[in-house]
């Protein structure tokens, strides 16, 4: 943290980004001027490189739901036996071992008011000690109420799906592509214009930074 903190990486930084855009522009500008002299060949290079990707094809495989709930009614003794050690144990560390100073120097809470870094950490102990008795708890009630486990389960669990909340946004928008398409020319023209400011701005900014 200190050393992104640091003014060498903020200088570094901030160059990287200037000459990211500064060679982006420059490249712009050469797709402005091939739309302008050649654009028949710039137009069947865009046709070749562009390719629609679907991330609902990709990410189908993960948006199958999986029931565990056999395999948690299987081995629900040995289960309990790992959710109830597992927290008496993260409790005994909290309660017992916590060092509130060595977190807020790890996580660079020092730039805080001492209270506040003080209250945000302790807040998250306290966080984590409520979730092990939770996790006790469901550790009990899978070893000695099965039946209690499955009911909550029942009526809790739902299934929500990612791809259908983003169905629209999967379609493919081509009207800017199909106008560049019409207008190649007037396309490149307003491009080199805007790279060209861009260019400028960037240029004068990374060679004033030298």
């Amino acid at each position: 943290m200190e050393f992104i903190d640091s003014h060498l990486f903020r200088q570094w930084a901030i160059q990287s980004l200037v000459v990211f855009f500064f060679v982006g522009g420059l490249v712009g500008l050469a797709v402005g001027a091939c739309l302008v002299f050649c654009s028949k060949w710039t137009l069947r290079v865009f046709d070749a490189l562009n390719r629609w990707v679907s991330m609902r094809s990709t990410f189908k495989a993960f948006e199958i739901p999986r029931d565990t709930t056999r395999a948690a009614q299987k081995y629900r003794r040995w289960l309990a036996v790992f959710f109830i050690a597992g927290a008496v144990f993260s409790i005994f560390v909290l309660a017992t071992k916590f060092d509130a100073r060595a977190v807020i120097s790890g996580f660079n809470l020092n730039t805080l008011r001492a209270p506040v870094a003080a209250w945000i950490v302790e807040s998250a102990k306290w966080l984590l000690i409520v979730g092990n008795l939770v996790a006790i708890a469901v550790g009990i009630m899978l070893g000695f109420y099965p039946a209690a486990i499955t009911a909550l389960e029942a009526s809790g669990g739902r299934w929500y799906s990612d791809r259908r909340l983003v169905k629209g946004a999967d379609k493919m928008h081509l009207s800017l592509d199909q106008w560049v398409a019409a207008f190649p020319r007037t396309a490149g023209v307003i491009f080199m214009l805007t790279t060209l400011i861009l260019v400028g701005n960037f240029g004068f900014i990374l060679f004033g930074l030298r």
